[in-house]
C-alpha cells in the first residue's frame, strides 16, 4: 500500500509537469467514459434492473381455454373456485384484463386523472412487493387506494402525509394507505394507483363471464407441469359441476413474464450502447497514441530509474498507475458529462403520451451505474497505460543512454504503432458517422412525412368526462356541445372541434365492417375498421381536407338523426374502389343500420408518423359512443394556441367545475412527441458520432505534429538539400492522407457490413 502511495504522488507530480497534456488526455477519457456512463445507465434502468417481484420464478398465469382451444379471460365464479380447490399453488390473484380504467381524482388541488387498475386485495402479497410508505391492501377492504410512486413524486411532490387523507374517485371516497415501490409497473407501466377487486354474491357464482386475467405463485417444488395436472383437475371438477358454463373448458399454466420491453426500443438502446463502446474504444487509441508519444520524451528518465535499480515490471507498473490515474480524474468529469446527458434525454421524453416503461423516467447515476464507472476507468487506464508501458521498459540500457542510436530505431517502430492506432481511430469514427447519419436521415425524412393534417396554430386539450354524472348519450352530447359553444366564443379561436382518439396519441377503436362484395373473404367476411368519433367542425380545426360530400351538423347529434358516416379516401378506395361513396348505404356500421355516408375527407396520419394510411370511419359524437376518458378538443387559433389556453379551462370550469382539464399542448408537441424514440437515437447518435470525429482529428493532428518534431533533424537536411516549403508541406499533409484514406477505406468495409 506505500509503494501504491508513493507512485500515485509521483504520478500526480509527472502530471502536474505537463498541464496541456494532463487535461487533453482527461478530456479525451471523459469524453468516451462520460457517454459509456450515460448509456449504460438507461440499460440499467430499462433492461438490466430486475423485476421488483420477490423470486419472480415462481409466478405463473393462469388462464381459461374454450373448447375451441382458444386463450380466454377467467370468470369471477371459475377464479373463486380455483382459489378453494387448488393445491398447487400458494395463492391466486385476479385483476382486470383491460389493465386500467380512469377515475377522476378530486380532494387535492385541481381535478384530475387517475389511471387505476382493480386488483386483488392479496396481489401485492403474492407479488411480494411492499409498500414505501403505508401499507398495501387488506382483506375485504374495499374503498382503499394505493399509489403508484412515480404518481406520489408527481402530483404529489412526495409528500408522505397523502398517508391517510380521503380522496375522490369518481365521486366516492378513498383513503390513501400506501406508496407501491418504485419500479412496480403491474399490470402495465401506466397504472397510477391501485384499488381493490372486490366480488359480488351474484358474480361469485358467475361461470360465463369471462372478464379477468389470473396470477398465481407456485409452492415451494411444484413444477410447472405439476401445476398443469392440477388445474387440468379443477377445471375437470368445474365441467362437471357446471357443464352449461363450463363442458369442454379447461385452464392453462405458463410463466408469468410481465411487461415487456419492445423490440424497438431495446434495439434503440443497444445501437445507443454500441455507438458509445465505439467512442471509448476511439479516445482509447487517442490516448494511447499520446502516452506512447509522450514516452518518447521520457527514455532519459526511465534509463536513470533502471540504472538506479527499477527493474523491468516496476516501471511498467509505474506507467500503468499514471494512466489509471488519467482515467479515473476522465472518469469523474466524465459523470458530470454524463449527468448532463441524461438531463437532455429526459427532455426529450414525452411527457403526456403512454410510454413503454417508467423506467425511462427513473434514469439515474445512482450505485451500480457508479460501479460500472469505477469499473470502466479502472479498465481504460489499464488498456491505455499497458502497451506505452511495454514500450518504454523494452528499451535496452545502454541503447537507452545514446539518444543519436536509440532515436531511429525505436521511433520508427512507435510511429508505425501510432499510425495503426490512427487508422483504427478513423475507421471507427466513419462507422459511427454513418451509422448516425442514416439514422438522421431516417429521423428527418420521419419529420417531413405529411401527416394529412396541418399541426400549426393548433392547440389540444383533453377532457375526460366524468363518467359517475354523465352517462353516454344526451348527458354527455350536451356536455360536449356547451362546452364547444363556449370555446368557439373565445377571441383568437377560428376553429374548434372534438375526438375521441387523438391521432398520434397511441389510442384508437375498430369496429367489426362487413367487406366489400368483391373482398377475396366472400360476402359474409368481415373486417376491422379503425373508427373515430367526431364533433362538426372537428376536419377544419385539423385542417384535414373534405374532399367530396359534407361535414357532420349538430342535427346528426339528435336522438332521433338518421345514421350518418364519413369516410377516408383509402375506406373509399377499398370499399367503393372507382365508384363515388357519397349517398352509399353501408351496413355494420351504426347500432341502426344502414349507415349514409355523406362525406370522404382526406387520408391522414393516426397511429403513428410515416405509417401507411388505413380506411377509416368517422361518426358523430351523438351517434357512437366511446371512451370518454379520452375526449380531446382541438382548437385552431389565429396566433399562439398557447394564449388561450387559460380561456379554454375556464370554458370548462363554467359548465362543470369539477371536470379535469388536462394535457394542454400543441398540435406539434404530439406530432413531436409521438416521435420521442426517434428524436432520443438520432440525436444521441448525433452528438456520439461528432465527439468521434473530433477525437479522430485530435488523434491525426497529435500523430502529425509527434511526426514533425520527430523528424526535425530530417526536415532540415532537406531543405538544406534545396526543398521548398510546400516540398515540407506536402510531405506532412501526406503522411495525414494516407493515414485517413486508409481509415476511411476499412471504415467503408465495416460500415457496410454492420449499418
Amino acid at each position: 500500500m506505500g509503494s501504491l502511495s508513493q507512485d500515485l504522488r509521483y504520478a500526480v507530480r509527472q502530471l502536474r509537469k505537463s498541464p496541456g497534456f494532463t487535461a487533453v488526455v482527461v478530456t479525451t477519457l471523459a469524453l468516451g467514459i462520460g457517454a459509456n456512463t450515460a448509456v449504460f445507465s438507461i440499460v440499467d434502468a430499462v433492461l438490466l434492473h430486475g423485476t421488483p417481484y420477490q423470486n419472480a420464478a415462481q409466478l405463473v398465469e393462469v388462464g381459461a381455454k374454450s373448447p375451441q382451444g382458444e386463450e380466454d379471460s377467467v370468470s369471477a365464479g371459475d377464479f373463486n373456485d380455483w382459489q378453494a380447490q387448488s393445491q398447487a399453488f400458494e395463492g391466486l390473484a385476479a385483476y382486470e384484463p383491460w389493465e386500467f380504467k380512469v377515475k377522476v381524482l378530486t380532494g387535492v388541488g385541481e381535478p384530475d386523472e387517475v389511471w387505476t387498475s382493480q386488483v386483488s386485495t392479496n396481489i401485492f402479497h403474492l407479488l411480494g412487493v411492499n409498500a414505501i410508505i403505508g401499507r398495501t391492501f387488506a382483506a375485504d377492504e374495499t374503498q382503499a387506494l394505493v399509489l403508484s410512486h412515480e404518481y406520489w413524486r408527481s402530483h404529489f411532490a412526495a409528500d408522505p402525509k397523502i398517508i391517510g387523507k380521503t380522496l375522490g374517485l369518481d365521486g366516492k371516497p378513498y383513503t390513501v394507505i400506501g406508496v407501491a415501490s418504485a419500479g412496480l409497473e403491474f399490470p402495465n407501466p401506466n397504472t397510477q394507483a391501485w384499488v381493490p377487486l372486490m366480488f359480488s354474491a351474484a358474480e361469485k357464482n358467475d361461470h360465463e363471464s369471462h372478464a379477468l386475467s389470473v396470477i398465481a405463485r407456485l409452492k415451494a417444488g411444484v413444477t410447472l407441469k405439476q401445476a398443469q395436472a392440477a388445474m387440468d383437475l379443477a377445471a375437470g371438477r368445474l365441467a362437471m359441476q357446471y357443464p352449461k358454463t363450463n363442458a369442454g373448458w379447461t385452464a392453462s399454466v405458463r410463466p408469468f413474464k410481465g411487461h415487456e420491453i419492445s423490440g424497438g426500443l431495446r434495439s434503440a438502446i443497444w445501437a445507443l450502447l454500441g455507438a458509445v463502446v465505439f467512442v471509448l474504444m476511439i479516445a482509447c487509441s487517442n490516448v494511447t497514441s499520446m502516452l506512447l508519444a509522450r514516452g518518447t520524451t521520457r527514455l532519459g528518465e526511465m534509463a536513470i530509474r533502471a540504472t538506479l535499480g527499477a527493474g523491468r515490471m516496476r516501471l511498467i507498473w509505474q506507467l500503468v498507475v499514471e494512466a489509471v490515474l488519467l482515467a479515473g480524474v476522465g472518469s469523474v468529469a466524465g459523470l458530470g458529462l454524463a449527468y448532463s446527458g441524461l438531463a437532455m434525454i429526459g427532455n426529450l421524453l414525452p411527457k403526456y403520451s403512454p410510454i413503454e416503461t417508467q423506467a425511462l423516467h427513473r434514469i439515474s447515476i445512482n450505485l451500480p451505474v457508479l460501479g460500472f464507472t469505477a469499473a470502466l476507468s479502472l479498465l481504460t487506464g489499464i488498456v491505455v497505460g499497458v502497451l506505452p508501458a511495454l514500450r518504454v521498459s523494452s528499451l535496452n540500457l545502454s541503447e537507452s543512454l545514446k539518444q543519436c542510436e536509440r532515436a531511429a530505431g525505436t521511433s520508427a517502430r512507435r510511429s508505425r504503432l501510432q499510425h495503426v492506432l490512427i487508422v483504427t481511430e478513423v475507421a471507427l469514427s466513419l462507422v459511427l458517422l454513418i451509422a448516425a447519419g442514416l439514422v438522421i436521415q431516417s429521423f428527418k425524412r420521419l419529420e417531413a412525412a405529411p401527416t394529412g393534417f396541418n399541426p400549426d396554430r393548433v392547440l389540444t386539450v383533453r377532457v375526460p368526462l366524468v363518467d359517475y354524472k354523465y352517462s353516454p348519450g344526451p348527458q354527455s352530447t350536451a356536455f360536449y356541445r356547451s362546452v364547444l359553444d363556449r370555446i368557439q366564443a373565445i377571441p383568437g379561436v377560428k376553429s374548434v372541434g372534438m375526438v375521441n382518439n387523438l391521432p398520434l396519441t397511441g389510442f384508437h377503436t375498430t369496429v367489426d365492417f362487413p367487406a366489400p362484395p368483391n373482398s377475396p373473404g366472400g360476402p359474409d367476411h368481415s373486417i376491422y375498421v379503425a373508427t373515430r368519433s367526431v364533433s362538426p367542425g372537428y376536419f377544419q380545426a385539423m385542417g384535414i381536407p373534405l374532399k367530396e360530400g359534407r361535414d357532420f351538423t349538430q342535427n346528426d347529434n339528435q336522438k332521433d338523426a338518421r345514421c350518418v358516416r364519413i369516410v377516408n379516401e383509402a375506406m373509399a378506395r377499398y370499399y367503393w374502389s372507382g365508384e363515388d361513396p357519397v349517398g352509399r348505404q353501408v351496413y355494420g356500421a351504426c347500432p341502426k343500420p344502414p349507415a349514409l355516408i355523406v362525406g370522404v375527407v382526406a387520408d391522414s396520419t393516426q397511429d403513428s408518423v410515416g405509417s401507411q394510411t388505413e380506411p377509416e370511419v368517422y361518426a358523430p359524437y351523438g351517434q357512437l359512443p366511446f371512451a370518454s376518458f379520452l375526449v380531446t378538443f382541438v382548437i385552431h387559433t389565429a396566433s399562439n394556441p398557447m394564449q388561450v389556453a387559460a380561456a379554454v379551462r375556464t370554458a370548462v370550469s363554467e359548465v362543470d367545475h369539477d371536470q379535469p382539464v388536462i394535457q394542454i399542448r400543441t398540435m406539434e408537441n404530439v406530432v413531436s412527441e409521438s416521435m420521442w424514440l426517434h428524436h432520443v437515437s438520432a440525436s444521441m447518435l448525433g452528438i456520439f458520432a461528432a465527439i468521434a470525429l473530433a477525437l479522430s482529428a485530435v488523434g491525426i493532428y497529435g500523430v502529425l505534429s509527434y511526426s514533425v518534431n520527430r523528424r526535425t533533424h530530417e526536415i532540415g537536411i532537406r531543405v538544406a538539400l534545396g526543398a521548398t516549403r510546400g516540398d515540407i508541406l506536402r510531405m506532412v499533409v501526406g503522411e495525414g492522407l494516407l493515414l485517413t484514406l486508409i481509415g476511411l477505406g476499412a471504415g467503408i468495409l465495416a460500415a457496410l457490413s454492420l449499418t
